[in-house]
């Protein structure tokens, strides 16, 4: 299939080679790099073939698919059980925060892990972002209240920026034109905390230790990502990506300024939406007052690489992988809900396929990111974009049609999830092509996953407060009539809608009595049916966006296809290495100095 070519914006700082082994060769750089040939990228031919097998090379891409495997389960893992968790340690009506500041996590510092890593190297980062994960997991599995389990979900949120950044990570390490199957590997390596992460989590409630279970599963698989970190991944060090610049001034001149202002407007604004309808009402002062914040505070340009917003190829591609994480995300919450409430308490489903069926839409939606470097092969990006965001758009949509109607659901939310699925895992490693030079992957890497996670506590807040404020309507014309009509006291009613969202206790419902509990629990499904499917039908204005964004898609250079951003070497080499670039530097301060005498 033919392949569009990039423009000459698009590589500003590539420089043509002759062509090796009949297929044209290059290398990509700043005309101000002054990396050492190490630390440049190549051509695939360029590395001897046991670079391939090496322990340290695959190693690496072992470290990087566990360390996705914890990142992504410190929320796929806790999402669903949600509420089991809070009938154990709370109530607590901040319990909405737990996946809140997971999500604000990743994407307040997404951009800073790109950033930085790109200026200083990314082994320590990496290692450090794991560490996290693992005192994060650990203070989840012994918290005793939610406050404690919230403070565990910030330190994995934090972490999150680090180990969801994998997309970019494996990137610089292959070929770019097997970018898009390396990255499925990394999503084959969620199984168990993605799309299984429902089953797992509702199996480890038969176990000692209940929901504790799935933060052990998180302190073994994060322990063991920092320790493949350390071992295996060995890129080139600060002296070899910089060898006229000291650490220190780089440091010093780095944007600070503009980090804490993005970083804080950025928390600011998602508290204030994840606030409104919430825990204030949207025209409150809290609410109105984090919005003119963030608009009122920029950062400075060395930090927000403005120039990426100017590249319609990147950005297109950014913002379809965030606006298929929203719908991911709007699912995981929304769609165990609607198993537990209407087919378990209906009795259509038994006990067993709660954690099943709960997982569907994460399993539809990884196993199509597992495989999504098929299609692209076929299809191009292009094509795959906008064919999988028109199915996604129609299907998903039309889950709103009767959510009463278990077949008919499921049989449009499994191919529906998948399409989204495709739209987010192939727009994710599109994103890393069309950088003006591949040196500046981190960058762009760190401000696509920033994007996403941004989207996507937007979209957590749109859909919580769509089902919170449907299912007040709903509850007032199908509950409350038949409520009060059995006589419970009106002033009951807000205490009766905590009891049957599992957000309280029937015991603490003044007047109610047994013959009341049962008589209003099936009003409550037809409630809760009606106010899933207004969610349902807003996916539609997120789907409909991708559609059109996936227009402005082009396929891949065929010509940069054998390029390989980046590399990984052994402790030995990295010495020699040193030692080389020591030596050259005493040589080139010889000359010099012999020159100086010579004036």
């Amino acid at each position: 299939m033919e392949k569009a070519s990039h423009t000459s914006q698009d590589y500003d700082h590539v420089e043509h080679m002759p062509a090796v082994t009949g297929v044209e060769s290059y290398t990509d750089h700043r005309a101000d790099d002054d990396r050492a040939d190490e630390a440049r990228g190549r051509n695939a031919d360029k590395f001897d073939r046991s670079y391939w097998l090496s322990v340290n090379y695959i190693g690496t891409l072992f470290a990087v698919g566990m360390a996705f495997m914890g990142g992504i389960g410190g929320y796929g893992l806790i999402a669903p059980i949600l509420s089991q968790i809070n009938e154990d340690i709370g109530p607590d009506p901040n319990i909405n925060w737990v996946p809140l500041v997971n999500l604000a996590g990743g994407a307040i510092f997404f951009l800073m892990v790109g950033q930085l890593s790109d200026i200083f190297g990314r082994r320590w980062f990496f290692i450090i972002g794991s560490i996290l994960a693992l005192i994060g997991s650990i203070v989840g599995a012994t918290a005793k209240n939610v406050n404690t389990l919230i403070g565990a979900e910030v330190l994995i949120g934090i972490a999150v920026a680090f180990q969801q950044s994998f997309f970019w990570v494996v990137a610089e390490l292959v070929p770019m034109k097997y970018r898009y199957f390396a990255n499925s590997y990394c999503y084959l390596m969620t199984t168990p905390t993605s799309p299984l992460a429902a089953r797992v989590a509702y199996s480890f409630q038969t176990y000692p230790g209940g929901w504790r279970n799935c933060f052990y599963l998180l302190i073994a698989v994060n322990a063991t990502s920092a320790i493949a970190w350390y071992l295996f991944y060995h890129l080139p060090t600060f002296g070899m990506l910089h060898r006229q610049k000291a650490a220190r001034d780089l440091f010093l001149n780095f944007d600070w300024i503009g980090l804490n202002l993005y970083s804080g407007g950025l928390c600011i604004l998602i508290f204030g939406l994840n606030w409104g309808g919430v825990l204030y009402p949207w025209d409150s002062p809290n609410v109105i007052a984090t919005m003119v914040i963030f608009l009122s505070k920029r950062g400075k340009e060395p930090y927000l690489p403005l120039h990426l917003f100017k590249n319609i190829r990147f950005m297109s591609a950014a913002w379809k992988n965030g606006l298929g994480a929203c719908v991911y995300y709007g699912g995981a919450i929304v769609f165990p809900q609607v198993v537990t409430t209407i087919y378990r308490g209906r009795g259509q489903i038994s006990e067993y396929d709660v954690g099943t069926l709960a997982g569907l839409i994460n399993m539809a939606f990884v196993f199509a990111q597992s495989v999504h470097g098929v299609f692209e092969w076929f299809l191009g990006p292009r094509w795959c974009l906008i064919g999988s965001s028109i199915i996604a758009c129609a299907l998903l949509t039309a889950c709103a049609t009767d959510l009463a109607n278990k077949s008919l659901t499921l049989g449009l939310v499994i191919p529906g999830s998948f399409a989204i699925g495709l739209v987010e895992s192939v727009a994710t490693t599109t994103s890393t092509f069309p950088l003006r030079s591949q040196e500046e992957i981190g960058q762009g890497g760190g401000l696509c996953g920033s994007v996403r996670n941004f989207t996507s506590a937007i979209a957590v807040a749109i859909f919580t407060a769509t089902l919170a404020n449907r299912l007040t309507t709903t509850f007032g014309n199908e509950v409350a009539p038949v409520a009060l009509r059995m006589g419970l006291p009106e002033g009951s009613l807000p205490a009766l809608s905590m009891a049957l969202q599992g957000k309280g206790q029937y015991d603490a419902v003044p007047g109610i009595n047994p013959d009341i509990q049962a008589a209003v629990q099936e009003p409550y499904r037809v409630a809760f049916q009606q106010a899933a499917q207004t969610v349902f039908l807003v996916t539609c204005a997120f789907t409909s966006i991708a559609i059109i964004l996936s227009f402005f898609t082009t396929n891949n250079d065929k010509s940069t296809e054998n390029y390989v951003a980046g590399g990984v070497h052994n402790v030995k080499d990295e010495k020699k290495f040193a030692h080389q670039h020591d030596r050259k530097d005493e040589e080139h301060q010889s000359e010099e100095h012999v020159g100086n005498n010579k004036d």
